[in-house]
């Protein structure tokens, strides 16, 4: 423990937090040390300098010198970052980071490799909820979309909790594919959807926007459906979870699942599939009662991406020879400096 002395207030206990309140008004409270209470009365650390010490003089308030223990200054992870890389790699490194659960995901580009081992160590010890931090290995591979990842720092393991939006969700980053991104779309969803309504997630993943907007709307009906054996295991595990009885999760093959069990039952669909979505959009035309909204999810070019977007949809209402309404549309976040995810809302008639 370091202690520094400095000046103080002292104070009888009672008294103090409405003093400490008043220093802090007047900007005279010391940030660098922590107050400390011994017997009846608490020590509060003020700033010094001649200016500090006119402003107490007249306060009538007991002053005294006194050793209290130093606040630690901690660099933050970007001070850090940019003292080892230097800001432009850094500035890379700190858009390409997520944190699920209590484990940080990092894509450290090539060139930096050389630094991987104190980048991880540098997360591990910046993040407060890090206790694993993983690279990203590769991109995504096989039927799944599964990303390869290496053990950078912290605890092995691929397993953890996370919690969005009143839902607390179990999974494995390396068996299921899993992007925090979307935490605000699938708020933006919950408050959509109204009672009675039939919600259809196909290629739900272990379950966040069917979860969600089952805890969000009780009075809904979800289903959720997944070709990942894994990430279906996940999914009926954080059903009972959080105890939900309106969330039904089916291991299958959208498309197949559909026209099995779910030709024109959706009021509602939500199209959250990492890649190629449009091709599976007749899925949707299938799925969906007159009325029905779609959420449709895509990655797009940053130029002309909505016109990209909207003339998928348009093609696949074609084809399955339905009207449409575009009713919503927007960026959802930057994927590289050429492509971006967007979504579109739209009504079948």
């Amino acid at each position: 423990m370091v202690k520094k002395k400095g000046p103080a207030v002292r104070i009888r206990k009672k008294n103090a937090e409405e003093t400490r309140k008043k220093l802090v008004g007047m900007g005279l409270m010391d940030k660098m040390r922590f107050p400390m209470q011994r017997g009846e009365h608490v020590y509060l650390p003020v700033v010094g300098g001649e200016e500090a010490e006119e402003k107490l003089s007249g306060s009538g308030l007991e002053i005294v010198r006194v050793e209290l223990e130093a606040r630690e200054i901690r660099k933050n992870f970007r001070q850090k970052l940019i003292e080892l890389l230097g800001e432009e790699h850094a500035k890379g490194v700190l858009s390409s980071y997520d944190i699920v659960g209590d484990i940080v995901i990092v894509d450290i580009p090539r060139e930096l490799e050389g630094k991987k081992t104190e980048i991880g160590e540098i997360l591990l010890e910046s993040e407060a909820r890090a206790k694993v931090v993983l690279q990203k290995a590769g991109g995504r591979e096989g039927e799944f979309r599964i990303t390869k990842l290496a053990h950078l720092a912290g605890e092995k393991r691929t397993e953890t909790t996370y919690s969005e939006n009143g839902v607390r969700m179990n999974l494995d980053v390396g068996k299921v594919y899993f992007s925090p991104r979307l935490s605000h779309e699938r708020k933006r969803l919950c408050e959509l959807v109204k009672d009675g309504e039939k919600v259809l997630v196909p290629f739900a993943g272990v379950g966040p926007f069917a979860l969600e907007i089952g805890k969000f709307s009780p009075c809904a009906h979800v289903v959720g459906i997944e070709l990942n054996p894994d990430a279906v295991r996940y999914f009926e595990g954080n059903i009972r979870l959080n105890k939900l009885k309106n969330v039904e999760a089916i291991l299958g093959d959208a498309r197949a699942v559909v026209k099995e069990r779910f030709v024109g039952w959706a009021d509602r669909i939500a199209m959250p599939l990492p890649k190629d979505a449009h091709e599976f959009l007749d899925v949707a035309f299938l799925a969906a009662k007159p009325g029905c909204i779609v959420h449709f999810y895509s990655f797009v070019d940053v130029e002309n991406g909505f016109t990209q977007a909207r003339g998928f949809v348009e093609e696949a209402a074609r084809k399955a020879g339905r009207k449409i309404e575009f009713v919503f549309a927007r960026e959802v976040r930057p994927y590289s400096a050429s492509k971006m995810q967007v979504v579109i809302d739209f009504k079948i008639d």
